[in-house]
């Protein structure tokens, strides 16, 4: 299964009130990235464009090789699956969000994370993204998400190698 770094910046917590602004993502090999850092702009494309791409990129099914590494996944995931609905990108059984939960594999590194140095979710931090978003400072707030995938990759680095051959759904990471 390919791993991916993924993160998603949003202008508030809820996905009924609140609009997705970015979505990133990079492949990983072995913790370390390879290929394009990827970054989905609301501004460019529009918030249903963004959402479609992820989709399309089979983030939301179970048996896809798309296997997510980040900090806050379970709610990043949620918030795009909402999107999803909402848009009529894609609908969702209850059994197909179930099989989802159970068996697609994630590698949330929320706990991992003791430092406190990779999570994204603090209000401070999503007012620094809402502040350079509305102020239409785009650039800035595209070397932010880099800055902070940067800032993820050594624990992503150091849990890759404890946690070895990803063997089972929902892997957290605990230090």
């Amino acid at each position: 299964m390919t791993e991916w770094y993924l993160d998603i910046e949003t202008d508030g917590p809820d996905p009924r009130t609140n609009r997705i602004l970015t979505i990133q993502y990079q492949r990983l090999v072995r913790g370390e990235p390879e290929g394009v850092f990827q970054v989905l702009a609301e501004w460019e494309w529009g918030e249903k464009q963004i959402v479609r791409t992820i989709v399309e990129r089979r983030l939301l099914e179970p048996t896809s090789e798309f296997v997510p590494v980040g900090t806050g996944l379970k709610d990043h995931i949620a918030f795009i699956i909402e999107k999803a609905e909402r848009y009529g990108v894609k609908e969702f059984s209850i059994e197909e969000l179930q099989r989802y939960w159970v068996q697609k594999p994630i590698i949330d590194l929320a706990l991992a994370d003791s430092g406190g140095g990779v999570s994204s979710g603090s209000a401070a931090r999503r007012e620094q993204v809402v502040k350079l978003y509305r102020e239409g400072r785009y650039d800035d707030l595209i070397d932010l998400v880099t800055r902070e995938k940067e800032e993820a990759l050594p624990l992503i680095r150091e849990t890759t190698h404890s946690r070895g051959v990803l063997s089972r759904p929902d892997w957290t990471v605990a230090p």
